[in-house]
């Protein structure tokens, strides 16, 4: 069957053009008109739409592949470096002559060196590890959080004795991990040692014994404690000196010293009742006559009885 056909006028170039039932025609300089079946023309019109289409998916895809490709090939600047230390030593590694270990391409050149630095390091990491808990080291710690523990108590005392309350003593407890009775004790045995027996101390520990919320029971075990330490390091109270050293009278002075504080303070109602489990002059292994003496050799220290008096009846108003 014939296709029917329209007359196209003829360029001085091929020229393609369409009939009325959409039949292309092509004229040719010779004007020679040529048509094509309708069939082959939807032929070509789908061949070259799916061709451009496949074309336009397949570019896409490779430029996919390349972005894909590109972006495993990145890699950070970091791992970079070390592959390339890691091919560096590699190739220093098979340079240098001499037999190597097993199969492996490493020399024993290298391999002895190392494990010299490997165990000496091992060795220094140990020593340190051992040296951080030592007891000399623990010691060192603690004495740390002892000071802390008493230059926190006597910023609050500069305030104020008001500052001085369970609530503070709480947050203490909370901050050095020390107990309430750990508190009260450290601090007694700081001030008998460091500090001047004066009403002002004696007022400031009465506070701080109110402020702790401790029992009498729990305060006579306290200077027990304090007392049994102090024998033990610097032995009992002796009353005849004579015959000592300089440096032994010097001692035995002092110990004499620390017990009438600590029975001073054991005698005062406000801070401590006469519990029967208070055992200060058994501990020091001191008469009840030279226990008094010596209590009454440390008043003047303290200072005078009425304004200690005052001091006290004052913080009991309070």
């Amino acid at each position: 069957m014939a296709a029917s056909a329209c007359t196209v006028h003829s360029f001085s170039h091929p020229h393609v053009a369409f009939t009325s039932q959409c039949i292309p025609t092509l004229s040719t300089p010779n004007n020679k008109t040529l048509s094509f079946p309708r069939y082959r023309s939807n032929t070509v019109a789908v061949t070259v739409r799916f061709s451009t289409r496949a074309a336009k998916s397949d570019s896409s895809d490779k430029r996919k592949e390349v972005l894909e490709e590109e972006e495993e090939e990145e890699l950070p600047w970091i791992q970079e470096k070390a592959l390339d230390l890691v091919e560096f030593t590699g190739s220093v590694t098979q340079a240098i002559p001499g037999p190597r270990i097993g199969s492996t391409s490493f020399p024993w050149i290298l391999a002895v060196p190392l494990t010299y630095f490997g165990i000496t390091f091992v060795i220094a990491f140990v020593k340190t590890v051992r040296k951080f808990n030592s007891p000399r080291e623990k010691r060192k710690k603690l004495v740390n959080k002892n000071a802390e523990l008493c230059k926190s108590i006597d910023e609050l005392f500069e305030k104020g004795k008001d500052y001085v309350e369970p609530s503070t003593l709480k947050g203490l407890a909370q901050k050095t991990g020390f107990d309430m009775e750990e508190i009260f004790r450290k601090y007694i045995r700081y001030s008998l040692n460091e500090k001047p027996f004066s009403p002002d101390l004696i007022a400031y520990l009465i506070q701080l014994r109110k402020a702790s919320m401790l029992t009498d029971t729990e305060v006579a075990g306290i200077l027990n404690e304090i007392s049994r330490r102090i024998v033990q390091d610097k032995g009992p109270v002796v009353m005849d000196i004579s015959g000592y050293s300089e440096k032994g009278l010097k001692r035995k002075l002092a110990v004499q010293t620390l017990f009438g504080k600590i029975y001073y303070l054991s005698e005062l109602p406000e801070f401590c009742s006469r519990d029967s489990s208070l055992t200060v002059k058994e501990i020091f292994g001191v008469a009840d006559e030279d226990a008094e003496k010596l209590r009454l050799h440390t008043i003047p220290e303290a200072g005078n009885m009425d304004s200690l008096e005052r001091m006290v009846n004052g913080s009991d108003s309070e």
